[in-house]
């Protein structure tokens, strides 16, 4: 291995054996970072210039052990190569340094240094030409040149003055057969995502025997970019990761375009982010702005680079739901009011079935499984009760379809020679039902039926009996109480278990061993009359019985209450009839999702995870580690995303199912496990991601350029987006080679985007039809640097401004400009909105932050200046100015009633008030930081502020003036990156009852998201002396520093960087092991003296609990805060 500085220094390594190493692992027992050691011994070599490029070549055919290595140097203006030998069975004692070889002027500086795989031979990549080298082991290496002639344009013309260059290269690794040809499969990527294939060949003249395009990825790219042979002997299979922007996976096949089959998203760089509460747009019904929906924030961010990657992203955490297919339009087939839906096979292998429940009748849809046929009525079907609404259907195992009606049961085979059921209550009214395929392929349908004003159970079997399908009853019927409201049947132990949510606020408890009929085993009542069961769902969980070490399968009942409630309930039914348990429903937890009826439904494709459906919302919940009132249910907002529309937005829903995954035999698999949304007329499927752990599911809005500043404004409910456009005024002939290729100008603009509306088709080749700005209001050479919106008021009237601070640099100056453009949003009738310039302010200092301050007056800084000028609303002119001159510009303004919050560039963090029409200073920093971002917590007068050298400080601002006037540094911590923005998000519904408290959130420019939570400091001591201890834990950090062995795990203040809490560590901990995990920890496994962390820890869990010592097991408890605590809010 070695390792090559920028400059003038070489290492190389020489690894020990494989066999080795293996031994040196099994005698550890294991991967232990702080004693394995890979090196067998080392050589520093000095090496005169600058290392451009480093690689192994390939030795010749029976020369194995021969090591070469090749490095390209550059000194002064010459290039040369520069090649090291040894033979790796004698060691690095006998490396030899061979003489250099100057290179030609035009590979003075190569792009990529290419490898082959015979003969030692190697290729360099230049700008417009590759040279394939050979015989270097003979002396001078021998060149052959093809020219490497930019046969695609650029991709986006406007992004530079000269040609995109080669990034990288990969070979795909070719079967047996085709290695023996001698030959190499090159692939080159430029950094605008043309991709071109490249067969290097060895004893032919030229040695390239074919150059041409392979395509174009239509993504930024940089050295990210690999290829694999997938077998088929032609095909390969590209992967790249854009650079800030998306890349993907494309299938590459000869004389083919090239398939993209994945997306590898990238949300970076997050040059800016804001959070907001976005209104639903115009024209959407009523109820669709639902509580659950008011209590969550929205983060957009500016993402991309250029005219092409460009783009808004909506930040979404969650479960992905992949759209499969196009949108179905079912048009007049989903009119009339829907009350629910249900996916069903199909026998004749063509599609699946889609049931649709109107309040007086039923229509059955055949969605076909070809994108190229449209959804059909399936009114040929006369068997099934299509006049009456449905209450229930599904299928057997044999493929039946059964519907049930408040009349009858149906049942339809799909084969002539098998006639259909029809069966009738006598004198009574379904109002429920339930079906449920035991293991013996046995189908039981469980009915509550109306006579008169009473309500009974009743239950059978449906099956085949002399040639028709017949429905036997089983036992007689059993007496309900009250009416229910729901229904649900489970084969658990050998037996049937019935669950019965009534309008009494109870939930009642049915058991039918094998062959007999139900009997009542629990009834259990909920807190009030309005906790109405109207929705049942069993899942699977892991516990741990009393006693036990081991765990083992139990059931969950989740309860979707009408309040807006879902409730856990643990189900212990015992073994058999003889076994029976006092008090089978425990409750875990109840969780308020919505303020109206929830509606719960067990995922078929992973039993341990439910769907929760609330006011437009659908989430996922789940229990990891084991269902206990100690751990709180995983619940992730579901969001359906499409591949091919980036910009894809779900909208409001009217009915959510899934089909089954078990489909019966002969039917089609078509949809098997898929969810089916139904979004006013059109209907949705889509694949379920099967991870428990929420995911990042971005959303993207197109732009024509480079997004810089942005922000949500309520008032016109639209994202207002800085961005840049490159405009291309003319071809200009080249000076030289591979420079000046074209004229073009930079202009700034100013977009108005709808976030939930179908945003406009941007058309790469025509002009920007998303900028609102008119170009006269833009001088030449400006730039736009902020945003923000300002709502001044004289008492009587109130106007709506936006504010915009610019620079202007003229080519060939030092010198700039600066300005303050004012802006009056102006709506048409039609709701289109344009910009009207109202002022301008300049200045010759440049302008760093602005901020609204009272009623009509603006803050904002201006170099070392902070200014404060007030607007005469009648006059539209500036007048009375206040100023203040701090010792370095303001990065960040914000007001906090009187007080002015300003974070400067270097020297911390100041807050100011006016007196007497002065600005004075009333608290201030007491170090010099290079401050980005402040927030500020009125609960705890805590000011949180960031740097750029990634440390997050807290500030404490007293209520009364003292003598020096400083704010005490609460805490400071150094993160892995610098936080750039702040802001505070209210929690989620469900999340309210473990903490009210809103989440702070920090983004970083290279896409990363922080929660931040401010601990004090016991608790923060507990966490540090776990964390500690999970450092040197190889299962939690395996690639942990091995001198963390030497230092005591005793929490420590001294260093920033010790002050930061990791929380990805503790959620490994919480994963990988929970409470076991943390006994092995505490045991220490002899790496160190472990005598007195059993003693320590409950000192640090007594002083974080306040004395309190948690009741049970300390270590559950203890993970069960920790849990808490690290719930993910968005």
């Amino acid at each position: 291995m070695a390792v090559g500085a920028q400059a003038n220094r070489l290492v190389i390594y020489a690894l020990k054996d494989m066999e080795r190493m293996r031994n040196e692992v099994q005698k550890q027992d294991g991967l232990d970072a702080a004693k394995f050691m890979p090196i067998h011994e080392d050589k520093h070599i000095h090496v005169d210039g600058s290392i451009l490029k480093m690689e192994f070549l390939h030795p010749s055919e029976g020369d194995e052990h021969h090591v070469i290595l090749l490095l390209i140097v550059s000194k002064g203006k010459r290039t040369r190569l520069l090649r090291f030998e040894w033979d790796c069975r004698y060691g690095l004692s006998e490396l030899d340094r061979k003489p250099t070889q100057v290179l030609a002027n035009s590979e003075r500086v190569p792009l990529l240094l290419i490898p082959l795989t015979y003969g030692t031979s190697f290729a360099l990549v230049c700008e417009h030409h590759i040279t394939v080298y050979r015989d270097i082991l003979t002396g001078n290496a021998k060149g052959q040149t093809c020219e490497l002639e930019h046969y695609e344009p650029p991709e986006e013309p406007g992004s530079s003055l000269r040609l995109p260059i080669w990034t990288q290269w990969a070979r795909p690794m070719r079967p047996t057969k085709r290695r023996e040809q001698v030959i190499d499969n090159i692939y080159l990527c430029r950094e605008d995502g043309v991709v071109r294939y490249i067969d290097i060949k060895e004893n032919s003249h030229p040695m390239i025997t074919s150059n041409y395009s392979a395509g174009i990825l239509k993504a930024n790219l940089s050295s990210a970019f690999a290829t694999l042979d997938l077998g088929n002997e032609s095909n390969d299979l590209l992967i790249a990761a854009g650079e800030m922007g998306d890349g993907g996976m494309w299938y590459f096949k000869p004389r083919q375009p090239l398939e993209l089959v994945g997306t590898i998203r990238n949300w970076t760089p997050l040059r800016d982010i804001t959070a907001a509460h976005v209104s639903p747009p115009t024209g959407t019904p009523p109820g669709t702005d639902s509580l659950a929906l008011k209590n969550t924030k929205r983060f957009f961010a500016c993402s991309g680079r250029g005219p092409r990657h460009g783009v808004i992203t909506e930040i979404r955490m969650g479960t992905e739901a992949v759209k499969l297919g196009p949108t179905i339009e079912l048009g007049e087939l989903a009119q009339n009011g829907i009350l629910n839906i249900w996916a069903l096979p199909d026998r004749s292998n063509t599609g699946v079935y889609l049931m649709v429940a109107h309040p007086t009748e039923t229509e059955l849809i055949l969605l076909p499984s070809s994108i190229d046929q449209d959804p059909q009525a399936a009114s040929e079907i006369e068997e099934l009760d299509l006049n009456m609404t449905t209450i229930a259907a599904g299928s057997t195992a044999e493929g039946y379809l059964v519907q049930v009606t408040p009349s009858s049961i149906n049942a339809i085979a799909q084969e002539n020679h098998i006639l259909p059921l029809a069966w009738r209550p006598e004198e009574s009214t379904i109002t429920a039902a339930s079906f449920l395929t035991i293991p013996s392929k046995t189908t039981v349908i469980l009915t509550v039926l109306r006579k008169h004003d009473d309500f009974y159970l009743h239950h059978g079997h449906v099956g085949l009996q002399g040639g028709r399908i017949a429905f036997e009853e089983l036992g007689g019927p059993i007496l309900l109480r009250s009416e229910a409201s729901s229904l649900l049947l489970h084969w658990g132990q050998n037996r049937i278990i019935a669950l019965v949510g009534t309008l009494v606020a109870t939930l009642q408890v049915y058991i039918a061993e094998a062959g007999s009929s139900f009997s009542l085993y629990f009834e259990r009542s909920f807190d009030d009359s309005f906790s109405v069961c109207d929705s049942l769902a069993i899942t699977t969980t892991s516990i741990r019985p009393v006693g036990c070490k081991e765990q083992e399968e139990g059931l969950l009942v989740m309860c979707g209450l009408r309040n807006g409630t879902v409730t856990t309930l643990l189900f212990d039914g015992g073994s058999s009839e003889n076994e029976r348990c006092e008090c089978p429903l425990s409750l875990c937890e109840s969780l308020t999702v919505g303020n109206t009826s929830v509606k719960v439904m067990t995922d078929t494709t992973r039993g341990s995870r439910a769907f929760i459906v609330c006011e437009q919302i659908v989430c996922t919940l789940e229990y990891l580690g084991g269902a206990s009132p100690t751990n709180p249910a995983v619940i992730n907002r579901l969001w359906l995303s499409d591949p091919n529309s980036p910009a894809f937005q779900q909208g409001p829903l009217n009915c959510f199912t899934q089909a089954s995954l078990n489909v019966p035999h002969g039917c089609s698999t078509f949809a098997a496990g898929s969810l089916m949304y139904l979004m006013g007329s059109s209907l949705v499927m889509a694949d379920v991601s099967s991870s428990p752990h929420p995911e990042m599911v971005p959303r993207r809005l197109p732009l024509m350029g480079t997004p810089t500043k942005i922000l949500y404004s309520e008032r016109l409910n639209r994202l207002i987006v800085l961005y840049t456009t490159t405009e291309i005024l003319a071809p200009g002939a080249p000076r030289r080679k591979g420079t000046v290729i074209l004229r073009r100008v930079v202009h700034p603009a100013i977009a108005l985007i709808a976030p939930d509306e179908e945003p406009l088709r941007v058309d790469h080749d025509e002009r920007d039809t998303l900028n609102v700005l008119d170009s006269t209001y833009v001088l030449s050479g400006e730039k736009f640097l902020g945003l923000m919106e300002w709502f001044p008021t004289d008492g009587k009237k109130q106007y709506h401004m936006l504010v915009v601070h610019t620079t202007i640099e003229q080519a060939g100056s030092l010198e700039a400009e600066h300005r303050l453009l004012f802006f009056s949003p102006i709506v048409d009738d039609v709701g289109d909105i344009t910009l009207k310039q109202k002022i301008t302010l300049n200045h010759e200092a440049s302008i760093c932050a602005v901020a609204p301050h009272g009623d009509s007056s603006l803050i904002y800084g201006c170099g070392n200046d902070i200014f404060i000028r007030v607007l005469d609303l009648e006059n539209k002119k500036f007048k009375e100015t206040m100023k203040i001159t701090l010792r370095s510009p303001a990065a960040h303004i914000s007001i906090q009633g009187s007080d002015i919050h300003v974070s400067t560039e270097s020297h911390g963090h100041h807050i100011l008030f006016v007196e007497n029409d002065c600005l004075k200073p009333r608290w201030g920093d007491t170090t010099s930081r290079s401050s980005v971002y402040h927030l500020f917590i009125p609960e705890t007068s805590l000011v949180i502020t960031t740097d750029i050298e990634c440390g997050l400080a807290g500030l404490w601002q007293p209520s009364q003036h003292q003598i020096h006037r400083t704010m005490p540094l609460i805490f400071e911590a150094f993160l892995p990156r610098s936080i750039t923005r702040l802001c505070r998000i209210p929690r989620p519904l469900w999340q309210e009852k473990y903490s009210s408290e809103p989440a702070i959130l920090g983004t970083s420019d290279d896409g990363t998201i922080y929660q931040l939570t401010v601990l004090d400091e016991a608790s923060w001591r507990l966490l540090s002396y776990i964390q500690n201890m999970a450092k040197r834990e190889s299962r939690i950090c395996p690639y942990s520093d091995g001198r963390l062995h030497d230092q005591s795990i005793e929490p420590s203040m001294a260093r920033k960087c010790d002050m930061h809490i990791d929380g990805d560590i503790l959620i490994r901990l919480l994963e990988r092991g929970g409470r076991m995990l943390l006994e092995d920890m505490l045991a220490g496994h002899g790496t160190e003296d472990t005598s007195d962390r059993w003693e320590r820890l409950p000192d640090l869990i007594s002083d974080a609990f306040k004395g309190k010592i948690p009741n049970g097991e300390v270590g559950e408890s203890v993970l069960a805060w920790m849990r808490l605590l690290l719930l993910p809010a968005m």
